[in-house]
């Protein structure tokens, strides 16, 4: 649930736009409320009294994160009373749903062992660096909407008065959010300097799951084809455009392990297919992004499959939060299962792109109308739609644009996701021969013999097969008897 959380707050970092300000500032409270609940359930979790405890960096952020929900209660400027953030929502769902799980089954634990307390120290630690990281989010987000607050008036001839501080983007009353936020950011900070070493104290049992990829890949599938059987709203579109993006960059990762330990004959075809059909995910993704209002509800069945593809790719391919060396994951139980599964999920993509893209022909595509005005103006100069006969074109109207409407997809941006749609499902195709290919030449994708460094008695990295381990690692041993297959800090 913590590794979730953390990678969930680094890929809101990472796409957070202005538009996101309103709806994150009003889930913050909620997500700090559930990591102290779930802080004082931890054993010898209790609130602190002396700054110098550690529990006083809980303390400290649950009364900051109480003020901001005390202004926002009532509150008719902005951000006002509106939707939540489903992103932040996720991680606060995993919060309390681990400390519904520690309260239940924590008391069967030693807490009296060092190692115990080794664990404890890291969770803590990773529930205030999943904190520092979402406030980190939300302050980027209230800087860009500054942003755009700044621009809009600027193209309608009322330039703002500009802050100093922080930000010379922080107009009123984006200012004193930015102060407020900031506070807790620097909070969640000063904790966390100087103790990420905890991080190497925790209890992580080994994977005994192989089949853990495959189950989580065809529970995706099946959601998926659901989803978008029942006309999907945009934001879920969005979702599952992002998640095949992930798994074709997590098939990378295996794919190269599973040549490294001789599991994979070497192609040169293979890998950049991928890449190319990840790519052009990404692309389509960040165009249903467009048409994703801020706040909007994600299907909750897309949602536990999202995480739990994500959670079943990061066993094989991380060391905790990051990603673990090529030779680390080969020697790993279970990679041949993994890259079959992987190469199956790719060989599917084909015909989930080409669903994917008849939902760009949906005839009442609607989304918030400056994101919109942006792309149709950007897509038109790229040369991605034809340019209008009349020269230039007011896509969106400005009275839509300034009071945040949801208008209809300008033609401009929906010929781009059209041909977006079109090349995604073009480079998914020639990924799955690839990997079509791949999965053929290699049978069910069980090694010939144990990686050298095994048979030499070390249960740690292994050495990359040799030429004649890997021409030979696709047959099935004689007799039809298989061999079993080969046995981090945050930055």
């Amino acid at each position: 649930m913590l590794f979730d959380v953390d990678s969930m707050a680094r890929q809101l970092l990472m796409d957070v736009r202005g538009d996101d300000a309103g709806t994150l500032l009003r889930s913050w409270p909620t997500m700090v409320a559930a990591a102290a609940d779930l802080w004082a359930s931890l054993p010898a979790g209790r609130p602190a009294v002396d700054e110098h405890e550690p529990d006083h960096v809980i303390t400290r952020l649950s009364a900051q994160a109480a003020t901001v929900e005390a202004s926002l209660s009532g509150r008719k400027a902005w951000p006002g009373q509106g939707p939540t953030d489903p992103r932040i929502n996720q991680m606060t769902h995993n919060l309390a749903t681990a400390a519904t799980l520690v309260r239940r089954y924590g008391a069967e634990l030693p807490h009296a062992h060092s190692e115990a307390h080794r664990d404890l120290e890291a969770a803590r630690t990773r529930i205030v660096h999943g904190l520092h990281l979402a406030a980190h989010a939300v302050t980027v987000a209230l800087h860009e909407h500054g942003r755009d607050r700044v621009n809009d008036a600027r193209d309608a001839g009322r330039p703002l008065q500009l802050a100093m501080h922080h930000s010379p983007y922080a107009v009123a009353p984006m200012g004193a959010w930015i102060d407020r936020m900031s506070a807790s950011e620097n909070t969640a900070r000063s904790y966390l300097t100087g103790r990420l070493q905890a991080l190497t104290g925790e209890a992580i049992p080994p994977s005994d799951d192989p089949g853990r990829l495959a189950r989580a890949l065809a529970a995706w599938d099946i959601q998926c084809h659901r989803a978008l059987a029942r006309d999907p709203a945009p934001s879920d579109v969005l979702l599952i455009t992002r998640t095949q993006g992930l798994i074709a960059g997590a098939s990378m990762v295996l794919v190269d392990a599973a040549t490294t330990a001789g599991v994979l004959d070497p192609s040169d075809r293979l890998v950049p297919a991928i890449a190319e059909a990840g790519r052009a995910w990404n692309d389509l993704a960040s165009r249903w992004g467009d048409l994703a209002p801020p706040g909007a509800r994600l299907e909750e069945s897309l949602v536990r499959a999202t995480a739990e593809v994500r959670a079943a790719y990061r066993q094989i391919t991380h060391d905790t939060t990051t990603l673990a060396a090529t030779e680390v994951i080969a020697a790993r139980l279970g990679l041949p299962q993994a890259t079959g599964a992987t190469l199956r999920a790719i060989e599917a993509g084909p015909e989930l792109a080409h669903v994917v893209a008849e939902k760009a022909d949906t005839p009442d595509l609607m989304g918030p109308a400056q994101v919109l005005s942006r792309r149709a103006h950007n897509v038109v100069e790229a040369g991605l739609a034809t340019p209008p006969a009349e020269g230039d074109v007011v896509w969106v109207s400005p009275a839509d644009i300034l009071a945040r409407r949801a208008v209809p997809v300008p033609q401009p941006v929906r010929d781009a996701l059209r041909s977006a749609s079109t090349a995604t499902a073009s480079a998914a195709s020639t990924a799955a021969a690839a990997a079509g290919v791949a999965h053929a030449n290699c049978g069910d994708l069980r090694p010939l013999r144990p990686p050298a460094a095994k048979r030499a008695g070390h249960a740690g990295l292994v050495a990359p097969a040799s030429s004649m381990d890997r021409g030979t690692a696709c047959r099935r041993p004689e007799g039809g008897v298989d061999r079993s297959a080969p046995v981090g800090p945050l930055r």
